[in-house]
């Protein structure tokens, strides 16, 4: 094979290439949980088992939980001991070690449902690549990628509805923002929150494009339209949860979750921010004033200065204020104890709670957002090879 053949081979799979790659790798940091004494082997983790496998040799999801002392009605809503249920009874394996297979699953899930996102916001495959590359390079979101709890089925969720939304799919936006009401409290209250912001961005949106140039019906109607249908996700999953605490605990009360009561999580300290990775906030801070340029100055799609046959990115402001909508919520979320630190008792209805792990949730927006980052500086210095599509 001459050079130039293999020259062309390689500029023809090198993209797939290196994706792979990064999957191998993330799959190879999760090989641990199989290699384990006991699969799972910390957190609250063996109550869910237990839960699963009583779930399986009765035939019925019980009533009442088993945390807390138990003999009361369920809080933890069932999406995740039920996806893990339904794999045991498939395949007939034991749901401690099922458990350890769906984390490796759903965490390589997490990785490429991001690689999704950050496509469908740039309409760039390097952009893409870069956000699958700093999935990797994140402590935090590996930390939670390979704990078999509730929180990584959520940690596929969000990013899997927002998918949904930014591509105006609303039925299937409001179907998958059901789902996630199932999944876990803190992934409803993130979800729910990023695309109420979202649609306030909106409203605003059209309103100013009203006040601007009301001829143009098409500029402030088109965002209107927008912000109506995010009443639908919002909707179906705040009914859902509520349907599910009637049935559970026949009350609306989540005032009196244990969790909500006492107030559960870590404070977020330098030390533990820093988690999201030194090596993501720096690309992010750089995305950020791509992201803020895209959205506040003159429309640059394709890429400012490109030549037409040169392979760039769109950026569209529906994109920009779902990033700016999904950063300012995770961020809001991460301190929510500051932020409530005035009110008596430095309390205010469920907050402070599960600081730490709303944190992991900004680490995902912090990855695409990075990606962005890194295409930006790459770009700057010119490279040739983001001049092609790969």
């Amino acid at each position: 094979m001459s050079d130039n053949s293999v020259l062309k081979v390689v500029r023809q799979y090198w993209y797939m290439a290196a994706l792979v790659l990064i999957v191998l790798i993330a799959l190879w940091y999760r090989m641990g949980i199989i290699d384990s004494y006991i699969i799972p082997t910390y957190g609250n983790t063996m109550y869910h088992v237990g839960i699963e496998r009583e779930t399986i040799l009765t035939g019925y999801y019980p009533t009442e939980e088993l945390s807390y002392g138990g003999g009361f009605p369920h809080f933890y809503v069932p999406a995740y001991r039920l996806l893990i249920v339904s794999m045991c009874v498939a395949t007939g394996i034991d749901p401690m070690v099922m458990s350890g297979l769906m984390t490796i699953v759903l965490g390589i899930m997490v990785m490429l449902v991001i690689y999704a996102v950050a496509y469908r916001l740039s309409h760039n495959l390097y952009i893409a690549l870069f956000a699958a590359f700093f999935f990797i390079m994140s402590p935090d979101i590996t930390i939670y990628t390979i704990r078999p709890l509730p929180e990584i089925l959520g940690l596929f969720m969000v990013p899997f509805t927002l998918l949904f939304v930014i591509s105006e799919k609303w039925s299937l936006a409001a179907i998958s923002a059901g789902i996630t009401a199932l999944t876990h409290q803190m992934t409803l209250l993130t979800l729910v929150s990023i695309i109420g912001v979202y649609m306030v961005f909106q409203l605003v949106r059209a309103v100013w494009a009203y006040f601007r140039k009301k001829e143009d019906r098409d500029a402030y109607m088109k965002p209107f339209r927008t912000a109506l249908w995010c009443l639908a996700p919002i909707l179906t999953a705040c009914l859902t949860y509520a349907v599910w605490m009637m049935y559970s605990m026949g009350s609306l009360d989540i005032m009196g979750i244990a969790q909500v009561a006492n107030h559960e999580g870590n404070v977020v300290d330098i030390a533990l921010f820093l988690r999201v990775g030194i090596f993501v906030l720096l690309f992010t801070i750089i995305g950020l004033i791509f992201i803020i340029d895209e959205l506040f100055g003159s429309k640059s799609a394709p890429a400012a200065g490109a030549k037409k046959s040169e392979y760039g990115y769109s950026v569209s402001k529906d994109s920009a204020l779902l990033v700016v909508a999904w950063a300012v919520i995770t961020l809001l979320l991460t301190f929510n104890d500051k932020i409530f630190y005035l009110f008596p008792d430095h309390k205010f209805l469920i907050f402070p709670n599960f600081m730490d792990r709303y944190l992991t949730f900004f680490a995902q927006i912090c990855i695409i957002i990075a990606a962005f980052g890194m295409y930006y500086l790459l770009r700057a210095l010119d490279l040739d090879v983001l001049k092609e599509k790969p």
